[in-house]
């Protein structure tokens, strides 16, 4: 299975939006691991992180929420030149997880629209979103850091870069499997 995460330009804009006012994506970061069911832990088997050079300028406001900046992003491969790693890492895999996923697959979606090659991607038919899944413990959607409090006692370190998300999304994706949420 695939935890991802995506740091963008911005959210996402309702569909009926032109896909070039729609948001792109500055930082990605996947991990492959493998779950063992029976105590809820976890397998390394391969990540994928890089950052992504927009074609637009990062705005201040984003630059606050993510540290990322256009400095940081100068040298970087735009999502065209990541597009083959991308396809390579999601090829056979069955599962995806975010946070938030349909923001996630959303994001992925519009610049592979860009690319035209939305079709051409070997999108997971599993899409879980550990919003959803931990929605039954207080009968409302949790921020991850709301999540990530409520199974160990304390907001996780660095949030909104994707590693860093991504990381305590699987903490919380084990601990929601040992608690018998999922």
């Amino acid at each position: 299975m695939i935890f991802g995460d995506t740091e963008t330009t911005g959210l996402l804009q309702p569909e009926a939006n032109e896909l070039r006012n729609q948001p792109y994506i500055t930082e990605i970061y996947l991990v492959k691991l493998e779950l063992n069911k029976r105590n809820g832990e976890f397998t390394f088997i391969d990540e994928l992180e890089t950052f992504v050079r927009p074609p637009i300028p990062i705005s201040e406001e984003i630059t606050k929420i993510t540290g990322i900046t256009d400095a940081m992003l100068m040298d970087a491969p735009s999502f065209a030149q990541i597009y083959p790693k991308l396809c390579e890492f999601f090829l056979g895999e069955t599962t995806f997880v975010a946070h938030n996923c349909s923001f996630d697959t959303g994001m992925l979606w519009c610049e592979l629209a860009r690319l035209e090659k939305e079709f051409k991607f070997p999108w997971p038919s599993d899409q879980q979103c550990t919003v959803e899944l931990s929605m039954p413990l207080e009968n409302k959607r949790l921020s991850l850091a709301k999540l990530h409090e409520k199974a160990f006692g304390a907001p996780h370190e660095n949030a909104h870069r994707a590693k860093n998300d991504v990381m305590a999304m699987v903490r919380c994706y084990s601990w929601l499997v040992q608690s018998g949420v999922i």
